[in-house]
């Protein structure tokens, strides 16, 4: 699977790079390289690796050592995560056929991913294949939009201001939040010991209206979804009321969010 970024699909990635990532995703990074126990010269898949944050946390738990493969299916984010770390091994591809070898990895990761798989059974069946006998799973999934309130927000202003369809795919990350759902995939896909463990984490943005403009410039366009400016200031402005909830004194807007870390091992 090769293709090139188009200049649209690269300026996508840099703003999920940009925005999402430290605010949002960083801080799961220690709780799914811990689950998967990833040690130092281990080899290390991570798997719908978007612009590529949770692969550099498991290139620092190797020691810079062993092999960290970094997997996704959308050019743009390819393409900004070799921009940020060019020294990683980036594939463009999809987690239901791996390009990878039976038994190559010691640990296989994935961070809010597994919601996006076209087919989550054959994705996990492929994530076994390519796990070592002993070899171990680590995988963040999102619980419920209703448990995550601030999205469920920003659903609602993107609901009542842009479209349907941009409240959707706000939604989307938030479509797998039944644990059991994903205790029954993997085991079917004949991973042992599979267990979730629930873990809140804080997000911290600059602002209220940064929680919405990191939709509307960072998420939406992966939808091929995109908004003039007049457009993105009259949604902000609208956004105003209904986030303001979140906002500190100090004008960063911080709030919880829920998810369940899912581990598992291949057996020996």
């Amino acid at each position: 699977m090769a293709a090139d970024a188009t200049q649209e699909e690269l300026q996508a990635g840099r703003g999920y790079e940009a925005l999402f990532v430290p605010a949002l995703f960083a801080p799961w990074c220690d709780h799914v390289t811990g689950g998967a126990g990833i040690a130092d010269g281990a080899h290390v898949l991570d798997v719908a690796c978007g612009t590529g944050v949770l692969t550099r946390a498991a290139r620092e738990r190797t020691k810079n050592s062993g092999r960290v493969v970094g997997l996704d299916p959308a050019p743009g984010m390819i393409a900004a995560a070799r921009e940020v770390e060019p020294n990683i091994e980036w594939i463009l591809g999809n987690a239901e056929d791996l390009p990878l070898e039976d038994g190559s990895f010691d640990c296989v990761i994935s961070q809010f991913g597994m919601m996006f798989f076209q087919d989550i059974q054959k994705a996990a069946q492929e994530m076994y294949r390519v796990t070592k006998p002993g070899g171990r799973l680590a995988v963040a999934i999102w619980y419920t939009i209703d448990q995550n309130p601030a999205y469920r927000d920003i659903v609602a202003v993107l609901e009542e201001h842009v479209s349907p369809e941009a409240a959707n795919s706000v939604r989307l990350p938030f479509s797998l939040g039944d644990p059991d759902e994903v205790v029954t995939i993997l085991s079917r896909a004949g991973f042992d010991g599979v267990a979730f463990e629930t873990k809140s984490v804080q997000a911290t943005f600059p602002s209220t209206r940064t929680m919405v403009e990191v939709e509307l410039r960072g998420w939406l366009p992966l939808f091929d979804i995109h908004l003039s400016e007049e457009k993105i200031a009259e949604v902000l402005v609208q956004s105003d009321v209904r986030l303001s909830k979140y906002a500190t004194p100090t004008g960063n807007a911080v709030f919880p969010t829920t998810a369940y870390v899912m581990t598992a091992h291949k057996p020996e």
